[in-house]
């Protein structure tokens, strides 16, 4: 490889031999390959720099010390590419700068071959990213920055990359001629003469090639120019940076030193005017990419000059994926932002679902999506009564009929039955030539409106089920022939208030509402945190992302509308941007800071302020960013300034202390005074300073000590007054959060920051003994499995199945791997509650040796197989994920549509797709919390019905199955459970308050139906679903002991054969004197009236030249183990798994020891 070439020059010559190869092994290639990156041992080029940074070492000995280790870097990837052909392996891309790697795609058997290459430290996936996407400038305030008298700031001078789709530099947002006709004839495979670079768009480069869609090699070039079907990328770099277009349809040229007249703009100027943009292309005109790492290598050294001080200011990208935080992309964002580049990223679109958030790295800005105060949507109007007489914002659907074409519609409003409308209306009567008002959720758009078409209504109102304002309905599957039209959650309150007061309301009219009301609220689609894995706060900033107007790719000077969090992501580069002209010596962690430490709340519509983690600090206020005196940090981690406490398991009081560094940016003392506002005040914990105030000397630092203080018994769990108990899916399930925001107060300024954490219970309930008797040996015998223990928690559960198999922990380190790590799995039916199957559900427990952080299916990839015709081949399939999935798509791996509401999906190899069944864990947060996320086990449900069975088909056999076992097959019928566990208090499910007794039944008749031999005795299975981590689940065993009258733990049947009465022993007593207690005789099978009949070995023991014999009279039907100890009597070693006696005596041969330490053995009885 040579050196210091242009990035230009290297791609396309590096590039165009892997095309060729590619081609030429075909389709195999396509189908049967993966994209990984094969990691290096030794640092990248980015820490060389930083380190000797730190070091005060002059620029000039940086650059000579990062090229010279780019060249070592070059010479290693060249060994180990001459070594790929051992694995079929091509190489797309090599990375020095900020990751010493190479990108390879290779056939998916080989993968554990490359592993074992000389050179290679790990091999990691190419995580796959999708795009995620006026009046908003004006709103933040930086229209008031470029005119601020001496010190302006338009970002002149700061160069913004923008990581996307390309930029259409031909459009007249970025100066170019505006001319449909110029894009038309653009070549976008190369460059023609004078095309490119130009005065604003100023450099890039194509790694993608528009043919790219991720799934295949990519064909790079040097022209970035975005594609009209995409637009994404332009759109973003102009709210960035874009110059603005006049209502002429020319690049607006006046400067930005006075005030600007907003109407005469068609699009309004970007963020930063007058920054310097480049277009680093990863998207083709479709799909998703792999490239991200490419652009940032790219950005991290524009000229490839192996010299890092020239890498670019602010890095955008806008682009994400849900649920996840490959390690790869992070260190590579970590290192491009330690270097010196902003990195600002969009949140995603994923809505107000846990840890749907994107994010790479902590020290990066994760941008969540506002509104601004200039939207503004279409109205109803409600004529009477009069006391809610008015008009109320609402959005028409996509898939109906327009009231445009049907013009105005008055009639009575009348609520549907069912409220949601996923089945045939009961009130068809009633809704017959009327407006049906419906709840959204659970079943799409297109199947509630034709229910009320079908009942006869003239148009439908849908009320939206989440705050924030109206969506536009769309949906797959067709068109209906009435209006309908959305209306808020707040608004459909109101209007339900008065359904029997006459309710009329008028669709149709030109009444457009919205504009100040909206400002601040947050997008619903916006992504919430906290991050994936790491529980850490994100997002960390929200900015307008809403319906924002910006340059359309190719479409010469016309404008696109677009919403999105990768809409506000550019907000907030071009706020940096801002920043770092007025402050060029500001770092990443304080632009940060200062953007965070002064950011506006946010709240609902309702007024109620929205949590960190969907809102972080709150909205972008530039204009206070930019003149912040003071910032505070987290002094652990600067670079992340929040608070974050992560995950805290809350069994026992706790104190943890932690500091915040406030750093003077000003040449004058600053004295603040501490105080918390709690978004999420939880009565349980409490935040504290060391010191009310605080003062921090001209230009210096200050830390403050806070202590975090929790109460477990006055932990509350609790939704939060903006997130409702249900998404579009169904009920949800949530994590418990406290929150709020650490205040400073200066007499000039005050400054914030977030801090947060997740509260789960961590209780110690467990059984009080591993053995519980069975008293009555026929018929249904009643048992107590009687619990120890505390927990925190108010309402721990605890369920019960009958046990089906348990698997040894593998030891996995990593939570992920450990998640997949079956322990135990067991079932459990209703039927016998119920008076028969017809009715009944059937539920499966699951225990795993780790914790997922969300059950959804693509996470954590576990399932049950059910066998219903007992041939030995699954029928049904079971797994959980979320509702969003199924409905909308049937694809329970789209990662896109997922959301909070989590089920069973039940799937067939006969059904087009997937279908839903019970709610994972019988009950959704808002009806009993079972604190399903972060959590070890699981309850599956699904009717009988769904599974095929009915009357005189009952029996099945399940087993467990995923991608790291597969267990036998297990027996069971669902009619006659030989252990019965349903609870009639908590909707005949399996599910039990700890604090009641919980009583199962054991049916002796059933026995055999659920393949137990003759004596054997089924298990109960128990899930505590509130415990600690590593203390989920037990395994009881259940012995037949008899009736036992006097509670002595000895069998009365026992007694009367051995004694003359039952007041004769006890459980400690010693008939015979022979030093074995009573009970210990009961348990051997040893006569307690014989002082010479107890367990023991014969002696003499036969003791040979290299084994050791030995006997022991024995009881038939009894389990023997033996156990030895070398020199130690407290450190025993099993030396056989326990042997079922069938004669009167047994023996073991063990091989004999001579290490001069003495050896013991000792005889124990397994329980039955």
């Amino acid at each position: 490889m040579t050196l210091g070439v242009g990035w230009g020059r290297f791609f396309p010559l590096f590039c165009i031999g892997l095309a060729a190869l590619g081609q030429a092994l075909g389709v195999e290639l396509a189908t049967e390959t993966r994209l990984v990156y094969a990691v290096l041992d030794g640092e990248p080029a980015a820490e060389v720099a930083v380190r000797l940074r730190e070091r005060g070492l002059a620029k000039r000995e940086i650059a000579k010390a990062t090229r010279a280790r780019i060249a070592e870097i070059a010479e290693q990837q060249d060994r180990l590419m001459a070594r790929l052909g051992q694995v079929d392996g091509l190489v797309e891309a090599r990375f020095s700068r900020l990751a010493n790697a190479v990108k390879v795609r290779l056939p998916l058997g080989q993968l554990e071959r490359l592993r074992r290459l000389d050179d290679v430290a790990d091999v990691q996936p190419v995580a796959q990213f999708h795009r995620l996407t006026s009046t908003s400038v004006p709103f933040i305030g930086v229209t008031n920055i470029w005119n601020s008298g001496t010190l302006p700031a338009t970002g002149k001078g700061v160069r913004i990359g923008i990581i996307d789709s390309g930029i259409d530099y031909t459009h007249a947002m970025f100066g170019g001629s505006g001319k449909v006709a110029d894009y038309t004839k653009n070549n976008p495979a190369r460059i023609e003469s004078g095309t490119f670079p130009t005065e604003k768009v100023v450099g890039g480069y194509d790694f993608a090639g528009d043919a790219y869609d991720g799934t295949q090699t990519p064909r790079p070039d040097k022209d970035p120019l975005d594609c009209a079907e995409s637009s994404h990328g332009s759109h973003v770099a102009g709210i960035a940076a874009g110059v603005g277009v006049m209502t002429n349809g020319v690049p607006y040229t006046g400067g930005f030193r006075k005030a600007l007249n907003m109407g005469r703009f068609l699009i309004g100027p970007g963020v930063a005017p007058e920054a310097k943009l480049y277009a680093l292309k990863v998207f083709g005109c479709s799909g998703s990419t792999g490239l991200s790492v490419d652009a940032m290598e790219w950005a991290a050294d524009p000229d490839a000059d192996g010299d890092l001080s020239d890498r670019l200011d602010v890095v955008n990208l806008s682009l994400g994926r849900s649920y996840s935080r490959p390690s790869f992309e992070n260190n590579a964002a970590a290192r491009l932002a330690n270097l010196g580049s902003v990195v600002v990223r969009s949140a995603g679109n994923n809505g107000n679902n846990f840890y749907a958030l994107w994010s790479m790295d902590g020290s990066e800005i994760t941008v969540a999506n506002s509104m601004d105060d200039g939207i503004e949507n279409n109205s109803i109007e409600v004529t009477d009564p009069a006391v809610i007489r008015g008009f109320y914002e609402a959005v028409e659907g996509a898939f109906t009929k327009q009231l445009d074409v049907t013009g105005e519609i008055t009639g009575r409003v009348v609520y549907a039955d069912p409220p949601r409308a996923c089945d045939d209306l009961k009130n068809a009567a009633a809704v017959n030539g009327n407006i049906a008002l419906i709840d959204r959720g659970v079943c799409f758009f297109l199947d509630k409106v034709r229910r009320a078409r079908e009942a006869g209504a003239r148009a439908v109102l849908v009320v939206n089920n989440e705050g924030g304002p109206p969506i536009a309905m769309g949906t797959p599957g067709g068109t209906v022939d009435i209006p309908a039209m959305m209306i808020t959650l707040r608004d459909g309150a109101k209007l339900k208030a008065h359904l029997d007061d006459g309710l009329l309301v008028k669709l149709g009219g030109d009444v457009m509402i919205g504009g100040p009301e909206l400002g601040d609220q947050l997008s619903p689609g916006s992504s919430r945190g906290p991050e994936y894995e790491t529980h850490w706060l994100k997002p960390d900033i929200a900015a307008p992302g809403f319906n924002i107007h910006s340059a359309w790719a190719g479409g010469g000077a016309a404008p696109m509308l677009s919403g999105g969090t990768s809409m506000a992501a550019p907000h907030v580069a071009g706020a940096v941007a801002l920043l770092l002209e007025r402050h060029p010596a500001w770092t990443p962690t304080i632009v940060k800071a200062a953007l965070m430490n002064t950011a506006v709340q946010t709240r609902d519509e309702n007024g109620a302020p929205y949590p960190e983690t969907r809102t972080g600090a709150g909205r972008l206020n530039p204009r206070l960013a930019i003149n912040t005196p003071v910032i505070a940090t987290d002094a652990e981690s600067p670079g992340r300034v929040s608070l974050s406490f992560g995950l805290l398991e809350v069994g026992e009081p706790r104190l943890a202390k932690r500091s915040i560094e406030l750093t003077n940016l000003g040449a004058q003392p600053w004295i603040g005074t501490f105080a918390v506002s709690n978004t999420l005040a939880n009565a349980g914990v409490t935040l504290t300073a060391a010191k009310p105030t605080v003062a921090i000397p001209a230009n210096g630092k200050a830390t403050v000590e806070l202590t975090l203080a929790i109460d477990p018994a006055e932990v509350q769990l609790a939704f939060d007054a903006t997130t409702p108990p249900e998404v579009k899916g169904g009920p949800r399930h949530v994590a418990h959060e406290a929150s709020g925001q650490v205040w400073f107060h200066g007499e000039s300024a005050s400054v914030h920051l977030p801090f947060h954490m997740l509260l789960r219970p961590a209780g110690e309930h467990r059984m009080k003994a591993g053995r519980v008797a069975v008293r009555q040996l026929e018929g249904v015998a009643p048992v107590v499995l009687p619990l120890a223990g505390a927990n925190p928690y108010r309402a721990p559960l605890v369920s019960v199945f009958q046990f089906g198999y348990q698997s040894p922990s593998r030891g996995h380190g990593i939570r992920e791997q450990a998640a997949r790590d079956l322990r135990a799995v067991g079932a459990a039916s209703n039927a016998p509650e119920l008076g028969g199957i017809a009715d009944a559900t059937l539920f499966f427990g699951i225990a795993m040796d780790g914790p997922w952080i969300v059950p959804q299916s693509f996470l954590s990839n576990l399932g049950i197989d059910v066998d219903t015709d007992l041939d030995g081949v699954t029928d049904y399939e079971l797994t959980h994920g979320s509702s969003g999935d199924v409905l909308v798509s049937g694809d329970i791996t789209e990662r896109e549509l997922a959301d909070d509401a989590y089920f069973t999906i039940i799937d067939s190899h006969e059904w087009e797709k997937p279908k839903l069944g019970g709610i994972l864990n019988v009950f959704s947060s808002s009806e009993r919390e079972t604190s399903l996320l972060n959590n070890s086990v699981m309850i599956y449900s699904a009717t009988a019905a769904d599974l095929g069975l009915g009357k005189g088909k009952s029996r099945i056999q399940y087993r467990f199955s995923n991608i790291t076992e597969t267990t036998r097959w297990i027996p069971f019928d669902v009619a006659n459970p030989a252990l019965r566990t349903a609870n009639p208090a908590l909707g005949h499910s399996p599910v039990h308050a700890v604090d009641a007794p919980v009583v199962v039944g054991l049916d002796h008749d059933a026995l055999a139906g659920n393949g137990f031999e003759e004596n054997q005795l089924p298990r109960p299975l128990l899930l505590f679903h509130h415990n600690k981590a590593g203390a989920r689940f037990e395994i009881v065993r259940l012995v037949a002991t008899g009736a036992d009258a006097d509670d002595d733990g000895l069998p009365d049947d026992w007694e009367r054969r051995h004694f003359s009465g039952l007041d004769v022993a006890g459980a400690d007593s010693d008939f015979d004197g022979d030093s074995f207690a009573d009970a210990a005789e009961y348990a051997a099978g040893t006569d307690p009236g014989d002082r010479h009949s107890y367990l023991r070995f014969t002696t003499p023991i036969e003791v040979k030249n290299k084994t050791v014999v030995l006997r022991w009279p024995s009881v038939p039907g009894r389990r023997y183990r033996v156990e030895k100890s070398n020199g130690d009597p407290t450190a025993w070693k099993p030396l056989n798994k326990g042997v079922t006696a069938r004669l009167d005596a047994m023996e073991h041969i063990d091989l004999r020891i001579d290490n001069g330490r003495p050896v013991f053995y000792r005889l124990v009885v397994e329980p039955q």
